[in-house]
């Protein structure tokens, strides 16, 4: 097997670029926050616009490139490792970035809307969009022939699950494209295959990446399963699809959508506290830096059951608290747990992870001022300007802990 050092200089300048990205998304974070207090500079940028922007770059530019590098080397430590896997599975992760940070001007000045190019107008965003998904379809092509050479079949059976989850999103995605084009008036059904692409993204791709990050660096016994870990990637991977409905409004629901959404989340968090209390009982994460993470899959799971499982109000119908739930989960525990595995193999002090982990935390805590559990005697508009302060705060830590990458590769060089 090779060493960390040597798997540390394959990160090289893709897991910059990726990082880069996510500094580029979250100052856009910051902008769309400043517009929501009327603080927008006068671009001629609409909110809606920079949104699109900011999630599409946190999507195809951080929670897709940065898993298919740590794929990819998982492989790549076994020297018998299928060389023309790896170099597709290289290219796609390159494409994935190209094509993502070249739709980000795209969204952000013209959102979704076709732009003048040559003598037609075409929607670039969209048509990057899916030239990005394609390299996503590439990039399983490698891995599929690169397969066999990853010895460790308990993270074999997570990545064939994330996988998975990743080309069942991309499905959704196309058929917005196809509604589009067919029937653009069907508003209700354009919104539900985007939330379905959302959906399977993020609760299947984005959680079953993470539990596959856990599994590699905090090995769990068989035995610390209760029943099986095959029973928790299949709870995840059915479940996920199925909460589509989450994101649209509680008012256009149907009763059977609503009850849909409801045994979804709940089958998949059943999944995802099993993973967790596995992991947990392994008690190697106890003294070290995925405690983090780890404890935001908890309270990300938790959240779910709880909004599966009252019957009093669909919690999520609140839209501050939907907001906070999916940054508990992409900004909280996702982000962190990519640091943490980037961190095991950078030689840069923990203060620096530590600043990610408050600034991050310092976000999460400000997403609760706008939300129905906030009191409402407690209420007013400095909220809305300490939670676009907060915004801030992610892209300075990672921006720091960036320049700090940098610094220690050039030593390592001289």
């Amino acid at each position: 097997m090779q060493t960390d050092s040597y798997n540390s200089k394959r990160k090289g300048g893709l897991w910059q670029l990726a990082l880069a990205s996510f500094v580029l998304a979250a100052l856009t974070g910051f902008l769309y926050r400043l517009g929501m207090i009327g603080w927008l500079p006068d671009w001629g940028l609409s909110v809606g616009n920079i949104r699109h922007a900011h999630s599409h770059l946190m999507f195809f530019g951080w929670a897709v490139p940065l898993p298919f590098l740590i794929m990819r080397n998982s492989i790549l430590q076994w020297r018998e490792s299928s060389q023309r896997g790896a170099r597709w599975m290289k290219s796609a992760v390159g494409g994935t970035l190209l094509f993502g940070l070249a739709s980000f001007p795209f969204f952000l000045i013209y959102g979704y809307r076709p732009v003048a190019f040559v003598s037609t107008s075409l929607p670039l965003s969209v048509i990057l969009s899916g030239f990005v998904m394609i390299c996503w379809y590439v990039f399983t092509w490698g891995y599929w022939q690169a397969r066999p050479a990853l010895r460790n079949k308990t993270s074999q059976s997570w990545f064939d699950g994330a996988l998975t989850m990743l080309l069942i999103s991309s499905l959704g995605a196309w058929g917005v494209a196809v509604v589009q084009a067919v029937d653009p008036a069907n508003h209700l059904l354009m919104k539900g295959l985007t939330h379905f692409f959302l959906a399977t993204f993020t609760e299947g791709w984005v959680v079953l990446v993470l539990l596959s990050l856990f599994v590699l660096k905090l090995p769990v016994e068989p035995d610390n399963w209760p029943v099986s870990q095959n029973f928790s990637l299949g709870c995840i991977a059915i479940g996920a699809p199925l909460t589509f409905p989450y994101g649209i409004s509680e008012t256009l629901l149907s009763p059977s959508l609503l009850l849909t959404a409801r045994l979804g989340g709940a089958v998949a968090a059943i999944g995802l506290l099993q993973a967790f209390y596995a992991i947990g009982s392994s008690g190697r994460w106890n003294n070290s830096i995925w405690i983090w993470p780890l404890a935001l899959v908890g309270l990300k799971a938790l959240m779910q059951l709880t909004a599966s499982v009252i019957p009093s109000s669909f919690l999520f119908s609140d839209h501050g608290l939907r907001i906070f739930y999916l940054h508990v989960l992409l900004l909280g525990a996702f982000t962190l747990a990519i640091m943490a595995w980037w961190h095991e193999s950078a030689n840069i002090p923990d203060w620096f992870f530590n600043g990610i982990v408050l600034s991050i935390v310092i976000v999460l805590g400000s997403l609760l001022l706008p939300t129905s559990l906030w009191p409402a005697m407690w209420t007013g508009p400095w909220i809305f300007y300490l939670v676009a302060a907060a915004a801030l705060l992610p892209a300075l830590a990672l921006g720091a802990y960036w320049f700090m990458m940098i610094q220690s590769q050039n030593n390592i060089q001289q």
